[in-house]
């Protein structure tokens, strides 16, 4: 399927087919609801069983490998069924067990921009991410973690139509048994959203996904960020970046209202960072960044002096060494960003932010050897954070402590990431709290032809393993 092909190959919803999927909207929910239940699993009854899901709009290509990646951090197994999704028929499901303590690798289908994969889990609660693969021209790494809810309304911030090469698309999967009804709007440099009718009222079928390429409806705009809602159904929207002359990134989008304060790990980088912002609102909104260094603290230099009018998008780049994390703060609720970086080749990352926790799993963003791993930590608070990082199953290795101080970003010590560089790594704080971020090379002469950074997925409370 070509990129024309994906982004609009669904047809735009007509009268008569919005007014009878808006007729089953509340059939479709139910079904919605029925479809994370444990279907097919010798299970106990729905109501006594722990259960969720997992959103992976991971896209694809030509000679693309995407594998996904499942961490159970607790004490007792999980059970896990998979599904991937596309533009047609989804794939079958499969089941799996995860075993406490461990992590499992399994790839899915990736020969498509729209495809995306679901991961629901029985019992305990697990954590799901993805690495991708370009191969052939496109080459290039990408990774991230799912989304855990579905909604309707995403904002996607990290979009971009500047250069000829690049092919940017905006990833949107509806995992339930009832169609979804889409509307998607660009906002970008020119301070007017663009709307168009093959993007309003898209009727997105059950159990598919779609990909709509940004350079088809904005031409030449340095930052092209995507407003996602759902009239009917529930969805979940992600980006995908894609440099003819080699790179890949990805970044999910924010579900509702984003945090008024968000955390951005970096990792050693080129010493280039960008900032894309997003203000869904209508005036202009004021913002505040800070760069958390490895020593020092200093303002985000232009994020203060260049707040961003109402319905844009705008990119702010700040030059970086070492690890540097940034803390980003709003006080509208209709900000988004994202942070862009670049390895030292011509691969690229890309990440969305969050709100400090005290628990974590951080997935590997490591795809092959030679490598060179890196876990950077980023602590915003008034505190030092004391953590305690530690492999899973099936890497061996010792635990190593580790203090974040207040303000600071520290890297993990490279001798502990070596001993498994693809492993996942479960990080908790016996006090303070802290976000982290893998930001790994790999591949090419030296492991540094490709680069990818994810986000750590924070563990919820009643699930955080005991020591």
């Amino acid at each position: 399927m070509g990129d024309q092909a994906a982004g609009v190959g669904m047809s735009r919803g007509q009268l008569v087919a919005a007014l009878l999927v808006a007729a089953l909207a509340v059939g479709g929910a139910v079904f919605a609801d029925r479809d994370v239940g444990p279907k097919g699993l010798d299970a106990a009854p729905l109501s006594s069983v722990a259960s969720g899901e997992w959103f992976c709009p991971h896209g694809g290509g030509d000679d693309w490998e995407v594998e996904l990646q499942v961490a159970n951090p607790g004490a007792s197994p999980a059970t896990i069924r998979l599904q991937t999704l596309g533009g047609r028929r989804p794939d079958e499901s499969t089941t799996a067990t995860v075993e406490p303590g461990s992590t499992l690798r399994v790839e899915v289908p990736a020969d498509a921009r729209e495809r995306a994969s679901t991961v629901e889990w029985f019992g305990q609660w697990v954590a799901v991410g993805w690495v991708a693969h370009a191969g052939g021209e496109e080459g290039g790494v990408a990774a991230e973690p799912c989304a855990p809810a579905a909604g309707g309304r995403w904002l996607v911030p990290d979009g971009t139509s500047a250069e000829e090469e690049n092919r940017d698309f905006v990833v949107v999967m509806n995992p339930f048994s009832g169609d979804a009804v889409v509307s998607i709007a660009f906002l970008s440099e020119r301070n007017v959203p663009t709307r168009h009718s093959d993007l309003t009222d898209v009727v997105l079928p059950s159990h598919r996904s779609l990909a709509v390429p940004v350079s088809d409806y904005v031409l030449r705009e340095r930052t092209v960020s995507a407003l996602v809602e759902a009239s009917v159904g529930r969805v979940v929207a992600a980006s995908l970046g894609v440099v003819q002359t080699g790179g890949i990134r990805s970044a999910i989008g924010y579900l509702g209202r984003p945090p008024s304060q968000l955390v951005f790990p970096g990792g050693d980088d080129a010493g280039r960072a960008e900032l894309a912002v997003m203000s869904t609102g209508l005036q202009r909104v004021s913002l505040a960044g800070e760069l958390l260094e490895r020593d020092a603290d200093r303002p985000f230099a232009g994020l203060a002096d260049s707040s961003p009018p109402g319905e844009s998008g705008r990119t702010y780049q700040a030059t970086t060494t070492g690890p540097t994390s940034v803390l980003f703060t709003t006080e509208s609720s209709g900000i988004a960003a994202a942070r862009r970086t670049y390895g030292v080749v011509s691969d690229q990352g890309s990440t969305g932010g969050a709100p400090p926790a005290g628990a974590w799993v951080v997935f590997s963003t490591v795809d092959g050897s030679p490598s060179r791993p890196g876990l950077v930590l980023a602590n915003p608070g008034q505190e030092p954070a004391e953590v305690t990082l530690s492999h899973m199953a099936p890497a061996t290795g010792a635990p190593v402590r580790i203090t974040v101080p207040p303000q600071r970003s520290v890297v993990a010590p490279r001798r502990f990431l070596e001993a498994e560089p693809s492993g996942a790594v479960l990080a908790t704080s016996e006090s303070g709290t802290f976000v982290p971020a893998s930001a790994s090379y790999s591949l090419g002469r030296e492991g540094l032809a490709t680069y990818a950074v994810a986000l750590g997925i924070p563990i919820p409370s009643q699930w955080i393993p005991a020591e």
